[in-house]
């Protein structure tokens, strides 16, 4: 699924880009013919005026005028005197180059008899552009008036070289385009790839959530199952255990529950907290007295450090801070060795609080120190038959991120683990 969602976006982002692209450059290509024929037609203007001028000047035509004046047949040139055409025409035009001259002035009659009619002495003359057999041409039209009579003049000039440019120059547009939409597709499944990358991992690990979730639901429940079907064998006084049993494994599955919905309001973005200016030293002093009796019944000395001085007050949710260290000693008294010490510190500096929870218990493996904060991860070595989830520490980093703060865990110094939370003040 996530492979084909990658190609579809990435061919949509091609699809529009490569578009507008051809689109821009098919306008521009549009706009670059348009003035490139206007331009021509500008330039075959001006050498008309120049060469009829020239026209009009010679008093006799000969053969090498014309000869040169067709630029090595740049110019078709078919000249009639008094309506008949000159031998040259009939001469030197091949009958293609004849044919197409008798039947542009068949169809510019109109254009011929104004020019010839006219009552002005000297040279008039009209240029406009013509297509024939699928070929364009400019044609100039001229008539030279003399006592003698009317010289009448057609000049063709084939658009065919300019029509050739344009073609190789389409071509290449259409190559470019192609390459640019290779380019497009590779670039768009490249970034495309990265854009999806955390969605592909919320995925991932909302999958894995609800995998792990199942089956540390399924336990309990099968145990509960277990226990309803055993009861209705068993003796009322042999009844007791498996309501114990019952119970225990209820409020496993109530709290593991409560602990889900906590992630899940964090996912979504509504999380309620209630943020106040409250003293972080009283809050580890209430956890310190509400934790003594359960370390020491534990085997372990729990310990409060704090700075000789008054703290500021900090701008947290006391009750959400509260449940984040209430974890961290949860996991320090239940994977903590007997007899060993836990230390609560509490450290104010340069505008931000750092609390920590140190301890020196089995530790956390180098390994497992990069997952230990994901959902539902336990270290087989130091928490196996431990009665946690693995979702303590992720709502913990979830309450703390919320804060706009950071925790992070180390090696306590001679064995042990330290977890370290920084809150701005």
């Amino acid at each position: 699924m996530y492979q084909k969602t990658r190609l579809k976006l990435a061919g949509l982002f091609t699809g529009i880009t490569w578009l507008l692209l051809v689109s821009l450059s098919v306008g521009f290509q549009a706009i670059s013919e348009k003035d490139s024929r206007e331009n021509s037609f500008l330039s075959f203007t001006g050498e008309m005026n120049t060469l009829l001028s020239n026209l009009e000047s010679q008093q006799t035509i000969t053969y090498e005028w014309i000869t040169k004046v067709r630029a090595g047949d740049k110019y078709i040139i078919a000249l009639y005197d008094n309506g008949e055409p000159l031998s040259y025409t009939v001469d030197i035009l091949t009958a293609e180059e004849l044919r197409l001259a008798e039947e542009l002035a068949g169809n510019n009659k109109e254009w011929i008899e104004e020019i010839t009619d006219s009552s002005a002495y000297g040279l008039t003359h009209k240029e406009f552009a013509y297509k024939a057999l699928q070929q364009e041409y400019y044609v100039s039209i001229s008539n030279v008036h003399r006592s003698s009579g009317n010289l009448c003049t057609l000049i063709l000039f084939s658009t065919k070289e300019l029509e050739t440019r344009f073609f190789r120059q389409r071509m290449l547009l259409m190559g470019m385009n192609m390459i640019a939409l290779l380019l497009l597709f590779f670039f768009s499944y490249f970034y495309t790839g990265r854009l999806m990358r955390p969605i592909k991992k919320s995925y991932e690990q909302q999958a894995s959530f609800i995998a792990a979730a199942s089956h540390e639901l399924r336990t309990p429940l099968s145990v509960i199952l277990s226990c309803n079907s055993a009861l209705q064998y068993a003796e009322p006084f042999e009844q007791e255990p498996f309501f114990r049993t019952i119970e225990s494994e209820g409020n496993r599955m109530s709290h593991l529950i409560s602990d889900m919905l906590t992630l899940a309001r964090s996912d979504s973005h509504n999380w309620s907290f209630c943020m106040k200016k409250h003293e972080l030293d009283t809050i580890l002093l209430n956890l310190y007295e509400a934790y003594k009796p359960i370390a020491t019944g534990k085997g372990i000395d729990l310990f409060l450090q704090l700075e000789d001085k008054i703290f500021p007050v900090c701008n947290c949710d006391e009750e959400r801070i509260t449940q984040v260290m209430e974890i961290l000693l949860s996991n320090a008294i239940s994977y903590g060795r007997e007899k060993g010490i836990i230390i609560l510190k509490l450290i104010h500096r340069r505008r931000e609080f750092c609390l920590q929870v140190i301890d020196n218990g089995i530790g956390i493996s180098p390994s497992a120190k990069d997952h230990i904060f994901e959902r539902f991860y336990r270290e087989d070595a130091s928490r196996s038959g431990k009665e946690h989830f693995g979702l303590g520490l992720s709502i913990a980093q979830e309450i703390i991120t919320a804060h706009h703060g950071k925790i992070s865990v180390s090696d306590t110094p001679g064995g042990g683990t330290t977890f370290t939370i920084i809150l701005p003040q």
